[in-house]
């Protein structure tokens, strides 16, 4: 545990050591009050810090939801500068669909059973890859190789926990199995990345949450309505087919179900992810 923590700690300090220039999509601008900083929240889960004094950047119209940047950062994740690109053009390949509407959640025999599923998860993934394409290859490949019908967690990072530890993500994505734990049905974390082995809720929420408070179980609409109050996290929890919280607020509010595997959306995934390429 002490080594996965110091790991965490190394990545975010590298993080903030260097001034970075990448590229991203908006996903929202939250308004800072009275002096604090702005926050915009891109589609990978990253957060960029705004100044007050440069908050007129924010009215830009070119820089709506859904717009493709390129950011600047300083070393305290601070936006140095910012710029609208043109936007991505869209996958048009045939849309298929795998899986099934009447699965029921696995619940594996033991937690033997859950480290096995964990040690032959797939680990090669680029370095720099975002958690959402991480965790939907995980969970497809491993419904593909041993049927196990998994879940996903998204823990959401409140505004209040982001400014106040200068957080650099706003969500994190990981899948979790159902494991009989001497006859107790117990959830267990499958993040390949972050642990090394499957961790319970509370464990994995504790390596993101420095405060160590626990993170409510609640909908994507709550942690959003609630996103400037007193709570540091949200958990959500869905079905392994939502890759991004886009799909879970689509979920919530228009009740655009997923029941099956998007083959676009795995093989996006699959193309941020792997070294090697898909393996199917």
């Amino acid at each position: 545990m002490k080594k996965v923590l110091l790991t965490l700690c190394l990545s975010i300090l590298t993080t903030s050591a260097l001034a970075e220039r990448f590229q991203d999509n908006i996903h929202s601008v939250d308004m800072g009050r009275n002096g604090e900083d702005h926050l915009i929240k891109l589609s990978s889960g990253r957060t960029v810090f705004v100044n007050f004094e440069e908050g007129d950047i924010l009215s830009n119209p070119d820089l709506l939801p859904g717009k493709r940047v390129e950011v600047e950062i300083d070393h305290n994740l601070t936006l140095k500068s910012i710029s609208s690109l043109p936007d991505t053009p869209i996958d048009h390949e045939e849309e298929l669909q795998e899986g099934f509407t009447d699965e029921k959640t696995t619940v594996l025999s033991s937690e033997a059973a859950a480290r096995n599923i964990f040690n032959g998860m797939n680990r090669s993934y680029y370095s720099d890859t975002e958690c959402s394409d991480r965790a939907h290859v995980w969970a497809y490949e491993e419904w593909r190789k041993h049927g196990l019908v998994s879940q996903k967690a998204f823990l959401f990072f409140t505004n209040t926990y982001i400014r106040n530890y200068r957080f650099n993500w706003w969500f994190h994505v990981s899948p979790y199995t159902l494991v009989n734990n001497n006859g107790n049905t117990v959830e267990r974390i499958l993040d390949r990345r972050y642990t090394r082995s499957p961790f319970s809720v509370k464990n994995w929420t504790d390596i993101f949450i420095a405060s160590k408070r626990s993170c409510p179980v609640s909908t994507y609409a709550n942690y959003r309505a609630n996103r400037n109050g007193s709570e540091h996290c949200y958990l959500v929890k869905t079905s392994m087919y939502y890759r991004l919280p886009l799909h879970v607020r689509r979920l919530e509010d228009y009740g655009e179900v997923k029941t099956r595997f998007s083959t676009n959306e795995v093989n996006f995934s699959y193309r941020a992810f792997s070294r090697r390429g898909a393996k199917k």
